[in-house]
C-alpha cells in the first residue's frame, strides 16, 4: 500500500503566477496485475472530489495510466491524497502539472515531492 499526500493552494509553487487548476497523472509501473488507486481532495469544508480507478501494467504510457483533468485550486489550503492498494515497492508514477487561471503551465510536481506515508 502507497499513501502519497500533498498540501494543494494557490501558492503551491512559490512563483508569482498561481496554480489556479491541477492535472493528475497516475500510472503503474510494478509488475503483476494493476492496482485499485483513489484519488481524493479534502479541506475545511470536507471532501470536494474523489475518484477510484484501476490502473493496469501496460507496455506504453497510454496503457497503464489514468489521468484527472482539471481540479480546482483555491487559496485556501486542501489536502489532494493518493492512495493505493498494492504491495510491489515504487508501483507508481504521479506526475501534477499545475496550470494557471489561463490553462499555462507553470510547474509539474512528481510523487517525490509528495509526502509519502507508507510503501
Amino acid at each position: 500500500m502507497a499513501v502519497y499526500i500533498i498540501q494543494m493552494h494557490e501558492n503551491l509553487l512559490q512563483t508569482f503566477i498561481p496554480v489556479k487548476y491541477m492535472d493528475v497523472e497516475v500510472a503503474y509501473v510494478g509488475d503483476g496485475e494493476g492496482t485499485d488507486v483513489y484519488v481524493g481532495v479534502g479541506g475545511i469544508y470536507g471532501e470536494m472530489y474523489r475518484n477510484l480507478f484501476h490502473v493496469n501494467p501496460g507496455s506504453g504510457t497510454a496503457a497503464n495510466s489514468y489521468v484527472i483533468h482539471n481540479l480546482n485550486v483555491s487559496g485556501e489550503i486542501c489536502e489532494l491524497k493518493i492512495i493505493s492498494n498494492s504491495s510491489v515497492p515504487n508501483h507508481l508514477l504521479i506526475r501534477i502539472y499545475c496550470r494557471s487561471g489561463d490553462g499555462q503551465l507553470i510547474g509539474v510536481l512528481s510523487e517525490h515531492q509528495m509526502i509519502k506515508l507508507a510503501d
